[in-house]
């Protein structure tokens, strides 16, 4: 077999997932649950691998020489390996994304880390302060965005040629991270970015309204070179982004408005700070960026129980993060049916390889009881998983389990 041809023969198993009546039931599920459906069936989604333990896996193993077609091969094989190992409700979309090509300037600011010399091999960081006064301030420059359409239209036909006839080849621009506070913290550091808001409120108000002009600027100019992403078929934070509603399903390709589109963002850093400054010093500020948009998918690892009052401020959201260290009860009872709540098991459970039975039943029993007591619809989504002891087999043994307790509840 041809190199072209092992492409074509992994696109065309892909293929047949993409467009069978089980993945389209499962698109039409998701749909229902973002439509803030309280009856849809919950949904499980499996993400942010340790993707480095599976590499022994033969189904693994890109056998093509060819950097380009190797690049094709690599993409077909980590779904088709997603879908037969874990695949629970993945949607695989019914066409090939290929990424718009455009540059970005960013910024102005880059991560520097302290010196890790005497902690080779290390997962963790100490970051040096790039933004440690209202002077530095001025480091910070609006980013200029540049797509290279020529580029994109040269890699679609290339594309094309070798699969074109087996399914659409869709030029996608990009979902939006917009967790600000996220970016901060590596630019800053975790410990100077506490003080600050405690320290120095007025150079923390500064620094969120610059680089609130920034973030909206990028954004017109992402909208203005048609460079978003949105429509069946796109992901927002690990979650499938299908929603059963009109303006969803009219979505134009060729014109996509931020209105459009899912937006992600979080303020993790704030996981211990209060409601009121987690207000003052994010919300407040994100409110107008997170309101052009669609539909919001707010909260990562942060404990959001406590804030959903003033999550509710943003008009658009629609998902909630309830991480392993929420209050599921509490946060059920605020969240009500107005939000999807997108349920983050502690993925320590699968650690060995083997799920914890007991423990991933009674962490699952709990959520579907908070969320049916107060009509809340549910998604389970397990992620930031270090490891499972290099066996794949485990999480779809995980995704059984949880899959089972859904049925039998």
């Amino acid at each position: 077999m041809t190199e072209r041809e092992v492409v074509r023969d992994l696109a065309r198993r892909y293929a047949d997932i993409a467009f069978s009546a089980e993945s389209f039931e499962k698109a039409a599920n998701w749909g229902r649950l973002n439509a803030l459906d309280a009856s849809a069936r919950p949904p499980i989604i499996l993400d942010q691998l340790p993707w480095h333990e599976f590499a022994g896996y033969e189904d693994l193993k890109c056998v093509c020489a060819d950097p380009f077609l190797r690049g094709l091969e690599s993409y077909f094989r980590s779904e088709l390996f997603r879908i037969r190992h874990f695949g629970a409700d993945l949607v695989l979309p019914p066409f090939y994304p290929l990424g718009k090509v455009y540059d970005d300037t960013g910024c102005g600011v880059s991560t520097v880390t302290q010196d890790e010399s005497d902690h080779a091999g290390a997962q963790t960081h100490l970051y040096v302060d790039q933004l440690p006064d209202e002077e530095s301030l001025s480091k910070l420059k609006n980013r200029v965005i540049t797509a290279h359409p020529e580029e994109t239209a040269r890699r679609k036909a290339a594309v094309e040629e070798v699969i074109g006839d087996l399914m659409e080849v869709r030029p996608t621009g990009t979902v939006i991270w917009a967790a600000i506070w996220d970016r901060i913290t590596f630019w800053k550091g975790a410990e100077a970015c506490l003080y600050a808001v405690i320290d120095e409120p007025e150079f923390v108000h500064a620094m969120m309204k610059r680089f609130l002009e920034i973030e909206m600027d990028a954004i017109d100019q992402l909208e203005a070179q048609n460079l978003l992403a949105a429509g069946p078929g796109i992901k927002c934070h690990c979650v499938e982004t299908y929603v059963d509603e009109d303006r969803f399903r009219a979505i134009d390709q060729n014109h996509i408005r931020t209105q459009d589109c899912w937006i992600a963002g979080a303020a993790q850093i704030f996981s211990e700070i209060s409601p009121a400054m987690h207000d003052e010093f994010e919300i407040e500020y994100m409110k107008p960026l997170y309101d052009r948009f669609g539909w919001v998918n707010y909260g990562c690892c942060e404990p959001l129980s406590q804030k959903i009052d003033i999550i509710r401020r943003m008009k658009t959201v629609r998902s909630i993060s309830a991480s392993p260290w929420t209050k599921v009860d509490m946060q059920a009872e605020a969240m009500g049916g107005d939000f999807v709540m997108l349920r983050k098991p502690n993925p320590a459970h699968i650690r060995s390889g083997s799920p914890d039975v007991d423990a991933v039943k009674k962490e699952i029993r709990e959520t579907l009881r908070a969320c049916r007591r107060n009509g809340t619809p549910v998604a389970f989504v397990l992620k930031d998983i270090t490891t499972v002891n290099s066996r794949a087999e485990g999480l779809g043994e995980w995704a059984d389990l949880v899959r089972a307790e859904i049925e039998n509840s």
